[in-house]
């Protein structure tokens, strides 16, 4: 049992012969020696079979690494030649591929690489190939157009690659998953990208949540008419927040240093639900709104304004809205008239919010991967590898 050959089991070699394995002992490498079994082969022009050999040629590949080590494999190939037909040819190998460099698993490898959040300089490097046999291999990707799901998220996201500052991300939000990177955030461009799908494949997105972004709304509105737009609830209570904030920050100018650094080290109590508060907390937090009614009166805003999200139907929100907006009219707190405006303007889309459990969360998160992946690869200019890069990794 001592003398048995174990490399001819090995599945890297499989169908083919191992004339030695061993170890280079000056460099460390592993190198192999292989060949086919002598065999009849098929002519490709005649059909007649033929053992007859013409010549031999040696090839040097690499291979993928085995135990942390490159591993390089010298084949041997046969050439025969035809007595037919007098043709030659070079017999089939499956270890390798004709024409090829690298045997096809060590292809596979370096794409797999891509699914995870690092650039193909490290990718190249830890494979042993160049960056641009990295590239050229991953071009080979496409994606074709997926289809619409019955919900859609949509945001934009700093990208800049096909000369273009800004690309879009249109995502499902149930299943969490891409649909989509658009090139731009132009509304005909987005327009022309919609058309391209049939009245009735648009017809079933029943939801689309976004931010509070007009351009979008319009596009929405026109090109999927059986969906109901839906405004992200994040977005919503960071308009009221930013507006709180905005207050605390003007008066807190008024202060000397000390009661001004405190004010500011405290701002996390402004922004906490009131039932989050501890009673140590609220006895801080009545310090800081006995400083100023004008805050008192912000923070009962943006408390107020959280009731909108605790009613059980979209008329009662409607409503509360609506009251809520009469009560910021009245205050007339210079930093809250962004807040009217907007809330005004968007009050259906805020009211659909009841009752929805969807929100731009997996998109948001996955324009930060998107952001990631484009810092550690110091940018990508060309769209389309940008394009597959992102939804062959998220």
């Amino acid at each position: 049992m001592l003398q048995d050959n174990y490399t001819q089991d090995l599945p890297l070699f499989k169908g083919v012969s191992i004339k030695y394995f061993r170890e280079n002992e000056e460099n460390g490498n592993l190198e192999a020696f292989i060949e086919m079994p002598v065999k009849e082969h098929r002519c490709p022009h005649c059909g007649y079979t033929t053992t007859y050999i013409k010549d031999y040629r040696l090839q040097k590949v690499k291979d993928l690494s085995l135990v942390g080590k490159p591993l390089i494999v010298t084949i041997r190939k046969r050439r025969y030649i035809c007595k037919n037909c007098n043709s030659t040819f070079s017999e089939n190998n499956p270890y390798i591929k004709r024409y090829c460099h690298f045997p096809q698993r060590f292809y596979f490898e370096s794409i797999k690489e891509t699914l995870t959040l690092q650039s193909f300089t490290s990718i190249a490097r830890r494979v042993g190939v160049s960056v641009s046999s990295i590239i050229r291999w991953f071009d080979n990707i496409n994606y074709p157009k997926a289809e619409l799901p019955s919900c859609i998220a949509i945001d934009e996201f700093k990208g800049n690659a096909g000369g273009e500052k800004f690309q879009c991300n249109l995502s499902d939000p149930v299943k969490h998953k891409i649909i989509d990177i658009l090139p731009n955030r132009d509304s005909e461009d987005l327009c022309k990208h919609f058309l391209e799908y049939t009245y009735d494949e648009r017809a079933k997105v029943k939801k689309v949540v976004m931010d509070l972004s007009t351009l979008f709304r319009s596009v929405a509105k026109k090109l999927f008419p059986e969906a109901k737009i839906i405004a992200d609830k994040f977005h919503v209570i960071r308009v009221v927040i930013n507006s709180l904030e905005n207050v605390r920050k003007r008066i807190q100018k008024e202060f000397h240093d000390a009661k001004r650094k405190w004010f500011k080290r405290s701002r996390h109590l402004l922004l906490k639900p009131e039932y989050k508060l501890t009673d140590e907390d609220k006895i801080e937090l009545n310090r800081m709104l006995n400083s100023s009614s004008e805050l008192e009166k912000a923070w009962l805003l943006k408390e107020r304004f959280y009731e909108i999200f605790r009613k059980d139907t979209r008329t009662e929100a409607k409503k509360e809205l609506r009251d809520w907006l009469l009560l910021a009219n009245q205050l007339s707190i210079p930093e809250f008239k962004h807040c009217i405006t907007t809330f005004t303007n968007w009050r259906t889309e805020i009211a659909n919010i009841i009752g929805e459990n969807v929100s731009n969360g997996f998109i948001e998160g996955s324009n930060n991967k998107i952001k990631v992946l484009k810092r550690i690869s110091f940018g990508v200019q060309n769209f389309r590898r940008f394009r597959n890069r992102i939804l062959n990794l998220i």
